[in-house]
């Protein structure tokens, strides 16, 4: 029997595995799909919240100003890409300067210090392409952004490192109390494919999932709706439009449309907020993108959409009060919820993980592992790299003079560190996620084929089995001059 199985490697999953890691327990992440952040996960902005907008006295403020201080030493520490550089909320009208003042005294109720209301004047110094109707804003100096794929990667290759597993494509069916009548019984969690895996706790990070897992082990039930949220992203070339996090105040339908740089240099429009009933609908819809554009342009009106390289959309669960549900339901000790997380859920996911895991080891009586490394170094980029530094890269190992992303300058090297990671990629995607091959204008319109070689080399499978994705994705499914109906 395991000590811990943890469902779901989104980061919510991968952070609380990598906690879990500072005991002396056996862990295993069960994961449904092929890499980590496949769900949820794998669509959020990176956008490091403040922590001024939740609700005083919820958990979604409480974790989400200590998830705040805790990311910029875990970049550090872990080696994912992180900058401090602030936000503002922009008002237009009176009753938007009301709502900045009450943001202010409400972040002051969370914690948030750094945090002040700014006039007109000052706002279009800090940011001079913002509409010159805005009549003023909150500052908050304490926000930031970060790559959310790479801080996913980071935890669970830390994890690993430090002797978690991690198991893909390998979907959970159902939960189920072991028999006995002591609180670490344990449970059987059964995966679709019939096998059953018995651990002494369960952590539930199942994302659009939680809910459902959580009811089928307590009485007290839980609800939850899937939101779908779109973005646009925008070429490098927009990237320096905005220094700051740039938000509408928020009204009736919620925080309303973001524009802010990215880590990567890029500019990221967006999200809408609305109800789907299936939690893996990612499909865009037309008039949901034109709402955020038309949202997008009262903050820029200089935003035409020339620069747009990619649209997309993540689901969330959104629970039915608003709030997380985090730590064990009273019917079900063992079983450790990480449920209904919404947005701030990236921000303040290392600060729930830190303390579902404590609880954990609590109640399993782990020791401290006393030979647990934190330290992760950040992987290499030829693009990021001086002319002296890639000179002394290429005499150590010629494949960094191998460019095969043009767009974005990767080599063969950082393409195979990759593959040979502690959470190996396998797949065009996370090849793409990791080391941005694939992600500049052209998409990987001239990459894409030269990764496909990679993989199915340094893999050791056909070309025609390499996935874009995940099972039924494969880009070329047919061998050269093979024709089928």
């Amino acid at each position: 029997m395991l000590d811990v199985v943890v469902v779901g490697a989104g980061i919510s999953g991968c952070a609380v595995a990598r906690e879990l890691a500072r005991s002396q327990l056996s862990v295993e992440v069960l994961e449904a799909g092929n890499d980590v952040a496949f769900g949820a996960s794998r669509t959020n902005s990176g956008i490091v919240h403040g922590g001024f907008d939740p609700e005083p006295g919820t958990a979604k403020a409480a974790y989400n100003v200590r998830g705040m201080r805790l990311i910029p030493h875990l970049a550090t520490e872990l080696g994912f890409r992180y900058r401090n550089n602030g936000s503002l909320v922009v008002a237009f009208d009176d009753a938007g300067l009301a709502t900045v003042d009450d943001l202010v005294a409400r972040g002051r109720r969370n914690g948030v210090y750094d945090v002040s209301a700014i006039g007109a004047a000052e706002l279009r110094e800090l940011e001079p392409n913002v509409n010159p109707a805005a009549r003023g804003a909150l500052l908050c100096g304490c926000s930031g952004i970060c790559d959310p794929f790479g801080m996913c990667v980071a935890f669970a290759e830390n994890a690993v490192t430090n002797g978690v597993r991690f198991r893909f494509d390998a979907p959970v069916a159902s939960v189920a109390r072991r028999a006995g009548t002591s609180a670490t019984a344990g449970w059987d969690v059964t995966l679709e494919g019939g096998e059953v895996i018995s651990a002494r706790a369960v952590v539930n990070a199942a994302g659009v999932f939680a809910c459902d897992l959580h009811n089928q082990v307590s009485a007290d039930k839980l609800e939850s709706r899937p939101r779908a949220g779109e973005y646009v992203l925008l070429s490098r070339d927009s990237g320096t439009t905005f220094s700051h996090t740039m938000f509408r105040t928020p009204g009736p339908a919620g925080k309303g449309v973001l524009v802010s740089p990215t880590i990567e240099g890029n500019l990221i429009v967006g999200p809408d907020a609305v109800d789907r009933t299936d939690p893996r609908d990612t499909s865009t819809n037309p008039d949901g993108l034109a709402w955020v554009r038309e949202q997008a342009s009262d903050l820029w009106p200089g935003f035409n959409g020339r620069d747009v390289i990619v649209n997309f959309c993540g689901v969330r669960p959104s629970g039915a009060d608003g709030d997380f549900v985090i730590g064990e339901p009273a019917d079900a000790p063992g079983f450790f919820d990480m449920a209904a997380i919404d947005s701030p859920g990236l921000t303040s996911a290392p600060a729930i993980a830190r303390e579902v895991a404590s609880a954990v080891a609590d109640l399993l009586h782990a020791k401290p592992n006393a030979s647990f490394d934190g330290h992760r170094d950040q992987p290499l980029r030829f693009i990021e790299m001086s002319e002296q530094e890639r000179a002394r890269a290429i005499k150590a190992d010629p494949r960094f003079g191998h460019i095969v992303c043009r767009c974005e300058q990767v080599s063969e090297a950082e393409v195979l560190a990759a593959i040979h990671a502690p959470i190996p990629a396998t797949t065009i995607v996370g090849i793409k996620r990791r080391c941005r091959a694939g992600t500049g204008k052209c998409q990987g319109g001239f990459c894409e084929p030269l990764v496909a070689e990679l993989v199915s080399r340094e893999c050791g499978i056909p070309l025609t089995q390499v996935q874009l994705e995940g099972e039924g994705s494969q880009i070329a499914p047919y061998a050269r001059g093979e024709v089928r109906p």
